[in-house]
């Protein structure tokens, strides 16, 4: 049976149907950042209706990934950075099973990408990876001996993209309130900010965009453009040292790099390895480093592999 699969962003709302690891009836809304939880569940049951009458009744349950610690025991909400801020105190489980009449889990987006990826995709089933998303912030995952990992507090593994990067900043604040995040200094939410207090903006074709972002800034391939050149280095390098931490810290055998911005992994990919080859410690050999098989899709996925196990 299928599975409905909701995958909460920062910036975007995904939905579809997923069996056998394929995604159906794929429809992505564009949102407001910073808008609460309650402002898109008319949307979320709009949407649910409408694929529950598409598939006819044969449902085995709905999914939801969020960006947040996720108590998946109590199939509750514990905080979340910056998105849907509403959303511990809204039951989300209850107004589910009671409104759309559906089993549901929630779980970490980044988890969720992470099981999507180790079951069909880039993963490929090994029994210790790490997943590196590049979403409107920086979300990790481990999967150790087989196991998603998730710890005491449910907060095992999900929180690379806040590794302290730049112990000395203490006026930029991060999505989680702290400061010298890897994500406060290399994410979709900061590069906006930081190309416009950049010296060399007035001559960059980046002041023609009315939102600068991750994918705007490896959209602009002029070697001319020195400021979206300097924006792509820098976040690169940040994203590769986050790697090198997780490598350190988990010892995985493959990491798979996920997230939209992947698309670009032609650029991408070559400059993480060569920096994570020089800066990580593996006397016994570096890890694969490999693109995620569903850069768009692979929490949604993950939904039906939560599911089976």
């Amino acid at each position: 049976m299928a599975i409905i699969a909701i995958d909460l962003g920062g910036t975007r709302i995904k939905t579809g149907v997923v069996k056998n690891g394929e995604v159906e009836h794929l429809f992505i809304k564009e949102i407001a950042p910073n808008k609460p939880l309650s402002t898109y569940i008319p949307f979320i049951k709009e949407r649910v209706a409408y694929l529950k009458k598409e598939l006819n009744g044969e449902i085995k349950g709905l999914g939801i990934a969020f960006p947040g610690l996720v108590d998946t025991d109590k199939n509750s909400i514990i905080d979340t950075s910056g998105k849907y801020e509403d959303a511990p105190e809204f039951d989300l489980a209850t107004w589910v099973k009671q409104e759309l009449g559906l089993a549901v889990k929630i779980e970490n987006d980044a988890r969720l990408a992470c099981l999507g990826e180790w079951q069909y995709g880039a993963g490929n089933k090994s029994p210790d990876m790490v997943m590196f998303m590049l979403g409107t912030g920086i979300g990790t995952s481990a999967i150790i001996d087989n196991k998603l990992l998730r710890g005491k507090h449910y907060q095992a593994g999900v929180l690379g993209g806040h590794f302290i990067m730049d112990y000395h900043n203490t006026k930029d604040v991060c999505s989680c309130g702290k400061y010298g995040c890897l994500e406060s200094i290399a994410s979709t939410w900061r590069v906006d900010q930081l190309a416009k207090a950049h010296h060399l903006y007035s001559k960059s074709n980046l002041t023609k965009l009315n939102k600068i972002n991750i994918a705007s800034i490896f959209s602009i391939e002029n070697e001319t453009d020195e400021l979206a050149k300097h924006l792509r280095e820098h976040c690169m390098y940040v994203w590769a040292l986050g790697i090198v931490n997780l490598i350190h810290a988990y010892d995985p055998s493959v990491v798979v790099v996920g997230g939209g911005v992947m698309h670009s992994e032609s650029v991408i990919m070559p400059f993480l390895k060569d920096i994570i080859k020089n800066r990580a410690w593996c006397p016994s050999g570096l890890p694969e480093i490999v693109t995620s098989a569903y850069p768009d899709t692979a929490a949604l996925i993950g939904i039906e592999v939560l599911f089976k196990n």
